[in-house]
């Protein structure tokens, strides 16, 4: 497995678990915070990541726009697919239900 693949994947499954953690927590946002990313995701002690230091401050960034990225990747697919489910579904005829 690539380097590549691998940040990928370890990407989804940690947006996997920080969205279903804020879904729960009632927060839509699927990004976590700098301290949720810090504290729970890198496993940094606490007193690092209240010092939020430039080097974790820049990693916690990169990470925040790749979840971005994908987030917005997952929703152009979803758009995507549902045109595509609402094209095939259509009723040829016209008649509505």
């Amino acid at each position: 497995m690539s380097r590549s693949t691998l940040v990928g994947a370890l990407l989804i499954a940690a947006l996997s678990f920080a969205s279903a953690k804020a879904v729960a927590q009632g927060n839509p946002s699927t990004v976590p915070s700098f301290d949720v990313w810090c504290l729970e995701l890198q496993l940094f002690p606490a007193t690092r990541c209240d010092s939020r230091n430039s080097v974790d401050t820049q990693a916690y960034e990169h990470y925040r726009a790749l979840a971005e990225k994908f987030a917005q990747q997952k929703a152009e697919h979803e758009r995507h697919d549902q045109e595509i489910i609402d094209l095939l579904n259509r009723d040829p005829f016209g008649i509505k239900r």
